[in-house]
Parts: C-alpha cells; structure tokens; sequence
C-alpha cells in the first residue's frame, strides 16, 4: 500500500453501479487512449482542424443536464469555447489567434494539448445533479472531429474585412493604407465578417460548407440517482485483470498531468488486479521518481524487474533512479539493456549520454550525443550537452558551435509574455491552458430536451467518476 491519502472516486462506472445524489456536484473523469497509433494525436496541422471532447448528460425524461462541447447553430456552427480541445492554440504578435492558416506569423503558443503515441488524456467534468433530475442520468462521450475549424472555413469562403463591409466599396488606395496598419508578417488585426460573395470561390460548391463533424470514438454509462435526503455514495473501485489498462491509461492521463499522487493511486489498482504485471509496479515507480522518492521508485521497480529483467521502460526508470544516487555504472548497465532493444531512442541515448558526461567520459558521452544527432539533428538536450562535453575537452570551437544551434533551437520564452493579454480576454483557453482543469457545461434552457436520445455503443473510453471531494 502507498503511503498517501486517497482522492475518493468511483470507477469503473460500468462495474461499480455508480450513484450520484440530487443538487451534489460530482467530477467525471473521461479517458481519451490512441491505440496502435505511431504520432502524437491528432497529428497533421494542429493548428487548422478541430478535434475536442464533448460530454452530454441526459435522463430517462429527455432532460438535458449538462453539455460541454457542444456545437452551435445545431452542430453546424463553431465549438463552444468551453470544451476539451486537442490542438495547438497558437497567436501572433499582437496576440491574435493563428486561425487563417497563417502560420508565419506564430509568435507565441498558449498551449499545445496532444496525446503522445500509445499513451492517454483524462479529462475532468463538473456534472451538476439539478433538482428535477430523473432516476437514471445517461453520460455520453464523443470525441469528435472536424477537418477545419468553422472559422478558417468562413473565413476562405466568404471572409471580408468587417470594417469594409460596414463602409461599402472604398478606394484602392485607401484599401492599401488600411491593410498596411492593421498587418504585417508579425501580426493580423484585421477584423473579418463572413457575408462576401461565394460566386468567384474556387471549386465546385458556391457557398460556404458545413463541413461534417466525424465522431472517432464514443461511449455511454449510466448512473443511478439518488434523493438529496439520501446517506451519499460510497466510493467503490472494482479492479479485474482484464481492465488493467483502463487504470493503467487513466494513471497516465493523471500522470502527465503533474497529479502524480492520483496517477499512483491509479497505477495500485494494476498490481491489485494482476501482481505479476509488471506496468504497475513500473508506472509507480515512474512517479515516485517525478516525486524525488529515489529509494520508494528503486523498490518497487525492483518488483517490476523480478518479473521482466529485460523491460525496456522499467530498465530505463530504474537507470534514471541509480543515476539520481550516483551510481553511474549501475545507470549505464540498465541502459544498455534498453539500447540492445531500442537503439535508435534519442531519449535513452541522451540519457546514457549524460551518465557518461557525469563520470567525466566526456569523449565516450560526445558519441552518444552524437549518434542522438544522427536521429535528430535538431535534438536540443544533446546540443545543450556537447556544449558542456566539448567545454570538459578544452574545445571552445566546437562546445560555441553546439552552443549556437542550442540557441538557434530552443524556445524562446519571453515570447510567453504575449499570452498574457490573451489569456485574460479568453479565459475558456486559459482553463484549458491548466495542466490539471476541469469543464462545466454550457448554458442550457430549462427543460431543454433531446430531440433523439444517444445510442450506446461498444465501450472504447474509460469514465471513472469522482465524488464532490473529489503505456506508454
């Protein structure tokens, strides 16, 4: 057992007959896992289509009682600013959004939100159980996507300068003065309203399209409802062999997070279910090392290697938590295993890299450094570390050479300074900018009812639900 207070919280729901109370609020947590997928999800231009999570929650009387992610003007219309998206959100100089597919003019990222191959995203809802809540509540996840955002639509359809458009037809001349002031390779101001003419588009189609919402993934799960004079539910966990990576995949959306105490919690559940796996005892040792717990990661990744000596990742934390006590030979062994299987892993490399610089090889840590930059020129922590091996060789030609692409590389982060603004007038992305943040619905007309109501499909996402107090 770990030795650190437990967050309450129910899960799976499909296995637990979850219940909520009328006028409590609860947290559901929804988990978005790529599966056989080699790239960052989504992967492409980040900053031009639409991919986000939407959750609704209905009763048995068409009642709906919360909705993020919704989309407007009968799903024809733009996200609502709210939801749970997957892009990189993008702004100019003057903190516009990169919304026209003018990626030049990108000076600052508010926030890149991807999932990384074979691993996952958990994200938080705040469900209100209103009074007038029937006795069943049906959630419904959906992850949805749309090949461009609405406005990069309208806008190549049928974008016009709205300060024009309010002013009829002005002069060439004036037309040329305006733009000149309003933008630059920096920035965009310009102000756009979508009633242009569509006739002289290109292509086929003379109007602006409703492009169609492709729905990758979804599932439903229902939770009982209980009166408000009700004793409250009791936190209930049900662990199966066979829903291992439903915890692992949820430890991993906590983990990367930073809720590293959860993301253990859930990785617990793992070695409950089946001891002789060896992921959970892996993952757990992965955030005691986060923690700075050397010694708790080292025992219980013991366990792990007791079971599977030759596991890359396990061998890879375990060197990571040798190299934290010093012992660098023992870090370089556990690292070589991990290079017999994967040699072409710039991070294990760099990796070993460092544990050669730290013992003072500086020629033995320039080669593996080097063959990083055989992978990937452009790899920054190599750069950064043959600057400081080729200064621990007397080489000031080459540690200045290294040093140069370090900096041509590396993010500049004054350039987060622009967000600022931003972030004040757009505080849905600034929410979303938060390594740990939950969504709230949007705002529903009393009563409002389902046209149709969803229907269930095969399970795909895992929703474990938390009380109010509550591989990669």
């Amino acid at each position: 057992m770990l030795p650190y207070p437990r967050r309450p919280i129910t899960a799976p729901i499909d296995r637990t007959d979850a219940a909520v109370r009328r006028g409590d609020d609860a947290r559901v947590d929804v988990v978005v896992r790529t599966r056989k997928v080699g790239h960052f999800f989504p992967g492409g231009t980040v900053d031009a289509f639409e991919v986000w999570l939407e959750l609704q929650a209905t009763d048995e009387k068409g009642q709906v009682l919360f909705w993020s992610g919704k989309v407007e003007d009968d799903g024809k219309g733009p996200v609502e600013p709210g939801a749970h998206f997957y892009r990189s959100l993008q702004i100019d100089g003057h903190g516009n959004p990169i919304n026209k597919r003018n990626a030049w003019a990108t000076r600052s990222v508010v926030y890149v939100h991807l999932i990384p191959p074979g691993a996952a995203d958990t994200a938080h809802f705040r469900l209100h159980i209103s009074e007038n809540a029937g006795d069943k509540i049906t959630l419904h996840a959906k992850l949805n996507y749309r090949k461009f955002s609405w406005f990069n639509t309208h806008f190549s359809f049928a974008g016009v300068e709205a300060e024009k458009a309010a002013q009829g037809k002005p002069s060439a001349a004036s037309n040329a003065s305006a733009t000149a002031a309003t933008t630059t390779p920096d920035y965009d101001d310009r102000k756009w309203a979508f009633n242009g003419d569509t006739s002289s588009v290109s292509g086929n189609l003379k109007t602006i399209p409703d492009l169609p919402i492709t729905v990758v993934a979804e599932d439903t799960k229902t939770l009982r409802v209980l009166p408000r004079t009700a004793l409250p539910p009791q936190p209930k966990t049900v662990t199966t062999k066979e829903d291992w990576t439903r915890w692992n995949d949820y430890g991993i959306g906590l983990f990367l997070q930073g809720d590293l105490k959860a993301a253990a919690a859930a990785f617990e559940k793992i070695t409950e279910a089946d001891p002789q796996n060896p992921d959970g005892w892996t993952n757990i040792g992965r955030t005691l090392l986060q923690e700075g717990d050397t010694a708790g990661a080292r025992k219980v990744l013991e366990k792990s290697l007791a079971i599977n000596p030759q596991l890359g990742r396990t061998n890879y934390f375990y060197a990571r938590a040798l190299k934290e006590d010093g012992d660098y030979d023992g870090a370089a062994a556990h690292l070589q295993i991990v290079l017999a299987q994967f040699p072409r892993d710039r991070v294990v490399r760099n990796e070993l890299g460092r544990v050669r610089f730290l013992q003072k090889r500086y020629a033995d840590a320039v080669k593996e450094f080097e063959r990083t930059l055989s992978i990937d020129p452009e790899d920054l922590q190599a750069h950064y570390n043959l600057m400081l091996c080729y200064n621990g060789l007397g080489d000031d030609a080459k540690a200045n050479e290294h040093k140069a692409r370090y900096l041509r590389f590396k993010a500049d982060e004054s350039a987060q300074a622009i967000t600022g603004p931003y972030r004040q007038t757009h505080p849905e992305d600034n929410n979303e900018r938060q390594a740990i943040h939950e969504h709230v619905s949007v705002a529903l007309a009393p009563g409002k009812q389902l046209s149709q109501k969803p229907k269930p499909t095969a399970a795909r996402l895992t929703l474990p639900a938390a009380t109010p107090s509550g591989k990669d």
